[in-house]
Formats: structure tokens, sequence, C-alpha cells
């Protein structure tokens, strides 16, 4: 009877876990207050995928008013140069750096670091 209990009781909290989806948590990462605008910047974690040499993410920022803008942005390493390069749906793009662009510089060291290995693009 105890060995019914028991192999009951061991199925029972397999289900519980091998039923469970697998999912990941979506995170909004601040990643600087942009010099340009004066904006807080978030990097919305649920949003990278990856592109041929880097990824696509969006970038979400928080105005002064509490007002939410989103820019798309692509992050490539471009290895002729040994340079990571960006391009945002606003048309603006450029060379990733932390002290011109430290949103984007953030923004590719925080998808490397912490979602993404860097050989995944």
């Amino acid at each position: 009877m105890l060995k019914k209990i028991f192999a009951v009781a061991i199925l029972g909290v397999t289900l519980i876990f091998t039923a469970a989806p697998n999912t990941a948590a979506a995170e909004d990462v601040f990643v600087g207050n942009s010099p340009a605008t004066g904006w807080d910047c978030y990097l919305m974690s649920e949003t990278i995928s990856n592109i041929p040499g880097g990824y696509e993410v969006t970038l979400k920022m928080i105005k002064g008013n509490g007002g939410v803008s989103y820019l798309a942005y692509k992050l490539w390493y471009d290895s002729s140069r040994d340079v990571i390069r960006f391009s945002n749906s606003q048309g603006f793009s450029g060379i990733a750096n932390r002290y011109e662009t430290p949103i984007e510089w953030e923004m590719w060291n925080t998808i490397v670091s912490r979602f993404r290995s860097p050989k995944t693009y």
C-alpha cells in the first residue's frame, strides 16, 4: 500500500514539473538616460532576435511627462572594422561608442552579457 502511495506521489510531482510551460520572463532593462532627449531608456528583452552578425531589439523610452515611445534597432558586429554598428527606425545609424552613443553601446553590452552569447549572432 505504501509503495502505491509513493508511486502515485512521484507520478504527480513529475506531471506537475513536466506540464509547466517553458517560458522566459520579459524584462525591461535600464540602459541609460539619453543625452539627446533626457529620456530613460530600457531594452525590452522579449524583443531580442538574432540577425546575421547581431540582433534586432526594441528600445522603450520613458519621457519626462510619463509618455512612452519605442524605437526598433538593429545592432551588429562589423568584423572588418572591429566595431559595433547600429541603425534604428528613425533612420539614425552609426557606430556604438561608450561616449558618443552610450545608449546603443549599453544595449549591445546588455544583450551579449545578459541575454545572448556573443557567438550567437
